[in-house]
C-alpha cells in the first residue's frame, strides 16, 4: 500500500493560481496576457508530487511499489471527471454543430480517450476546423501530456530509485536538459503541444522532490525569515510572468518556461518550511478552489467553446459572468457526485481499467460513431450542405473525373481546397456543356511553380498534386487553375500557406503555359463570409430566436482578385471565370447556405452556382470571359 503524502493546502492555493489563471486568459486575454502559464504551474506541481510519491514508496517507505497500485490511483483521480466531460462535450456537440464540426469533435474525442490529443492538435488544425476557441476539447492537450509522462516516468525513476539523490538529481537533471535542448530544433509540428518539449516543466517538479528529499535525509532545515523572504520573492516572480509573458514569447515553451517553473519550484521548496507569510498562501477560499481545480480546468473551457461557437451576435453582454457561474456550479457537482466517491473505489487493476477506462471509451466512441448517422445529422448529406465528398481531395491516387465522363477530359484542374468545392459546379457545367475535368487538389496547395508553403503536415499531398501535374499536363489542352488568391496577399502573411514571391511566380508560370496550351483558366476567388454560413443557418433552426448577421467580409480576396485579372490580361489566352459572381450577398440561394463554412462552396452551392452561370454564360466560351 502506498503512504499519502503530508497534505500540503499551500499546493492547493498553487492549483487555485493556475486554474484561475488559465480561465481568465480563455475569457479575455487581454486581462492576463500570460494566463497560460497556469498550465505550466500545474506541470510543476504534478511532477513534484508524482516523484515524492514514487520515490517514498521505491525506497521502502510507503511499502512495497506497484506500478499497478499507481495506475489505479491515476484511473480514479483523471478518468471519472474526464469522461464526464467528454459525454457532456458530444452530447451538446450533436446538437449544436454542424456534422462536419461534430466529425471533428468525435475525432478529437477519439484521441483524448487514447490520451493523444497534444499529438493530434500538435499536427497543426484540421483545414476546415473551426477556430482553436471553438473547439470544446481543445483543453485536454495538457491531460494528455501529462498521462504520457506518467506512463513513462515511474519506469524511468525505477532506474535511480534506490541510488543516492545526487544519482537522482543529475539523472533527472539530464532528462530536463535534453528536453529543453529539444525545443531549440526545428519542428514540423506545434511545440506547444509536444510531450517531450513539456517533460522539462514536470521534471522542475522532480528536481524539487529530490532536492526536498536530499535536505530532509539530512536534517538541513531553512530558517523562517529565509523561508518567508524565498516564498514572497518567488510568488512575486510568478505573478509577473503572468503579466509579462504572452502568446508572443519567444522561446516557449523551452528556456522561457524555465523562469515562471523555477519560481513555482520555489513556492514549493519555501512553504515546506514554517514561515510568517505562510498563512496567506492557505487561505482557506484558495485551497477550497484548489481541491476542484481539476474539475474547474475540465468544465470552462467546453462551455466557452459552445458559447463563442453560437457567435457573438447571439450572446448578452453578461455571458463571461454566466460562464464563470455555469463552470463553478458544474465543477462543484463533478468534485462533489463524480470526484470524490470514484477516490474511494476500491476495484482491482483489472475492474478498474474495465468500467472505469474500457466500457466508457466503447460507450462515447460508439455512441458518438452512430449519432452522426441518424437522420438528425444525416439530412444536411442529403441536402449537400456539408462538405462535398473529398476521397479524391488530398488524393491523386484515384481518378477524379467531373462532367460527361464519357468525354476524353480536356480540362485538367488544379488547386487547393478552393478548386476542390468547386466539384459540382464543374460537374453540372461540364455535362451541359459536353466535357469533362480531371481535378486535382490539396489543402493550401497553390499551383505555381516555386512556390514556398509552410503547410508541412499536408506538404505531401500537395508535392502529389505537382508530380500529377508534372507528368500529365501536357496531354491537357486547356487547365483550370483555381485557390484561395487572398491568402497571398501581404495582409495574411502570418498565414502558413503565404508565398512572398506568389504572384512574381505565377506571373512567370502564366507566362509559359499561355504559350503551350489552348486556354488557361483563373477561377476568380469567391469572398468569405463574416460568419460560418453552414453554421448559422442550422442554429437558425435548433436555437429558438436565433440571428446571425452574414456580409461578405474580405477586403484581400477583392485585392487578389483584382492582381489576377491584370495577370490574365497580359496574355491572350488566359482567362477569368468569375462563377463567385453568382453568389448572392446572403451567401442563400433557395432559403439553403451555399457555403459550407465562411468559404468553402457546398455541393449544393457549387449545383445552384452552375444553373446560374450557365443561364449567362458558358465556360469555355472565352468571348465572355475576359
Amino acid at each position: 500500500m502506498s503512504q499519502a503524502l503530508p497534505y500540503r493546502p499551500d499546493i492547493d492555493t498553487l492549483r487555485a493560481a493556475a486554474v484561475l489563471s488559465v480561465i481568465v486568459f480563455h475569457i479575455e486575454k487581454d486581462w492576463l496576457p500570460g494566463g497560460f502559464l497556469g498550465v505550466d504551474i500545474f506541470f510543476v506541481i504534478s511532477g513534484f508530487l508524482m516523484t515524492a510519491i514514487l520515490l517514498r514508496e521505491m525506497s521502502g517507505g510507503g511499502g512495497r511499489f506497484s506500478l499497478k497500485a499507481f495506475y489505479i490511483r491515476r484511473i480514479k483521480r483523471i478518468l471519472p471527471a474526464f469522461f464526464a466531460v467528454l459525454a457532456a462535450t458530444l452530447i451538446g456537440g450533436f446538437f449544436l454543430f454542424t456534422k462536419d464540426d461534430f466529425f471533428l469533435l468525435w475525432k478529437s474525442a477519439l484521441t483524448a480517450l487514447g490520451f493523444a490529443s497534444n499529438l493530434y492538435f500538435a499536427r497543426g488544425k484540421d483545414y476546415f476546423a473551426p477556430a482553436q476557441e471553438e473547439k470544446p476539447l481543445l483543453h485536454i492537450w495538457s491531460l494528455s501530456v501529462e498521462e504520457q509522462f506518467y506512463f513513462v516516468f515511474p519506469i524511468l525513476l525505477l532506474l535511480v530509485a534506490r541510488k543516492s539523490p545526487r544519482v537522482q538529481f543529475g539523472f533527472l537533471a539530464a532528462l530536463c536538459a535534453l528536453s529543453l535542448a529539444a525545443s531549440f530544433m526545428p519542428s514540423a509540428f506545434d511545440k506547444y503541444y509536444l510531450p517531450h518539449l513539456r517533460a522539462c516543466e514536470m521534471l522542475v517538479g522532480s528536481l524539487t522532490a529530490v532536492w526536498m528529499r536530499y535536505r530532509q535525509q539530512r536534517n538541513l532545515a531553512v530558517g523562517r525569515c529565509c523561508a518567508a523572504a524565498g516564498a514572497l520573492f518567488s510568488a512575486c516572480i510568478l505573478s509577473a510572468c503572468l503579466f509579462a509573458y504572452s502568446e508572443q514569447t519567444a522561446y516557449f515553451p523551452g528556456s522561457a518556461a524555465l523562469i515562471p517553473c523555477l519560481a513555482v519550484a520555489a513556492l514549493i521548496y519555501f512553504n515546506h518550511y514554517e514561515h510568517p507569510l505562510k498563512k496567506f498562501f492557505q487561505w482557506k477560499i484558495t485551497v477550497a478552489a484548489g481541491l476542484i481545480s481539476y474539475s474547474l480546468y475540465l468544465w470552462h473551457w467546453p462551455i466557452l467553446a459552445f458559447m463563442r461557437y453560437i457567435g457573438p451576435d447571439n450572446l448578452p453582454p453578461y455571458s463571461p459572468a454566466a460562464a464563470i457561474v455555469l463552470t463553478l456550479a458544474f465543477s462543484l457537482i463533478s468534485y462533489h457526485c463524480i470526484e470524490k466517491p470514484f477516490k474511494k473505489w476500491q476495484g482491482s487493476f483489472a475492474q478498474s481499467v474495465l468500467w472505469i477506462y474500457a466500457l466508457p471509451m466503447l460507450i462515447l466512441g460508439a455512441g458518438s460513431f452512430f449519432a452522426m448517422r441518424l437522420p438528425f445529422m444525416a439530412q444536411y448529406d442529403r441536402l449537400g450542405l456539408t462538405r462535398s465528398n473529398t476521397s479524391c481531395h488530398n488524393n491523386t491516387g484515384k481518378q477524379c473525373l467531373w462532367g460527361d465522363t464519357e468525354k476524353q477530359p480536356e480540362l485538367l484542374v488544379l488547386g487547393d481546397s478552393h478548386a476542390d468545392h468547386y466539384k459540382t459546379f464543374f460537374d453540372a457545367v461540364g455535362k451541359k456543356e459536353k466535357w469533362s475535368a480531371t481535378m486535382v487538389s490539396a489543402d493550401a496547395c497553390a499551383y505555381v511553380e516555386g512556390y514556398a508553403s509552410r503547410v508541412f503536415q499536408n506538404w505531401a499531398a500537395c508535392r502529389a498534386v505537382y508530380r500529377y501535374a508534372e507528368e500529365h499536363l501536357p496531354r491537357y489542352p486547356k487547365v483550370v487553375l483555381a485557390m484561395r488568391w487572398g491568402s497571398q496577399m501581404p495582409e495574411n502573411s502570418r498565414s502558413l500557406a503565404y508565398d512572398a514571391g506568389f504572384f512574381q511566380k505565377f506571373d512567370r508560370m502564366l507566362h509559359k503555359l499561355s504559350s503551350e496550351k489552348q486556354a488557361v483558366y483563373l477561377m476568380a476567388d469567391n469572398l468569405a463570409s463574416s460568419y460560418n454560413v453552414q453554421r448559422a443557418y442550422i442554429l437558425s433552426s435548433r436555437i429558438p430566436g436565433y440571428r446571425q448577421t452574414l456580409r461578405p467580409d474580405d477586403e484581400s480576396t477583392l485585392k487578389a482578385n483584382a492582381r489576377i485579372r491584370e495577370l490574365a490580361a497580359k496574355y491572350p489566352n488566359v482567362y477569368i471565370i468569375d462563377a463567385a459572381a453568382y453568389i448572392p450577398a446572403d451567401f442563400q440561394i433557395g432559403g439553403l447556405p451555399v457555403y459550407s463554412d465562411t468559404d468553402h462552396i457546398n455541393p449544393y452551392g457549387g449545383t445552384e452556382l452552375a444553373k446560374r452561370f450557365s443561364e449567362k454564360q458558358r465556360f469555355l466560351d472565352t468571348r465572355h470571359n475576359h
